[in-house]
């Protein structure tokens, strides 16, 4: 069975190894802004995984107590941002396709369950440009192409293109899931 659950800073050493097997393609990615060991450095895990921070909501995906599946939602608390939201660092692993596409749908599931609850209306994602499976996934729960940002990354002498996704709510979104 997998439970899904808010991961706290007492999680912060798995779910940094969990990123790192994401960095070196151990893992299914979907919206991910990690392709190397630098931006694990630069992502502050201690404070994302922080009950101050409010802003953040990571969730992983666990089966009996080994993270297999995580996802960040990015939600500013501003008046005038307060509508939408962004979805990033969302990376399964499992022995098989269906087991990845289970974890995947489920995160997703929750992510959507948290948007309804919050009122969020917009959720934005994005994935570079050569990540096809994706794609794919995103297309089938609804994401629309919203834009391609090229050299939306640098990563030492070599640029990413990133396609920026979007998907509206529109009340019965939880049916995606049945």
């Amino acid at each position: 069975m997998t439970d899904i659950r808010y991961l706290t800073s007492e999680d912060s050493s798995i779910y940094r190894a969990f990123l790192l097997k994401g960095i070196h393609k151990e893992l299914e990615v979907f919206a991910w802004k990690l392709q190397n060991d630098k931006c694990l450095v630069e992502l502050n895990i201690q404070k994302l995984l922080s009950s101050q921070t409010s802003d953040y909501a990571v969730l992983g995906a666990f089966e009996q107590d080994e993270l297999v599946g995580a996802a960040t939602l990015i939600h500013k608390q501003k008046y005038s941002l307060s509508h939408k939201a962004i979805m990033e660092n969302m990376c399964v692993q499992g022995h098989d396709d269906h087991s990845r596409d289970y974890i995947s749908k489920l995160l997703m599931r929750h992510i959507f369950q948290i948007c309804h609850d919050k009122e969020i209306e917009i959720l934005l994602t994005s994935l570079i440009s050569n990540n096809i499976s994706g794609k794919v996934f995103f297309s089938n729960l609804n994401f629309d192409t919203l834009f391609l940002e090229e050299h939306a990354r640098k990563y030492e002498d070599y640029y990413v293109d990133e396609h920026w996704l979007i998907y509206y709510f529109k009340g019965n979104d939880l049916e995606l899931f049945n």
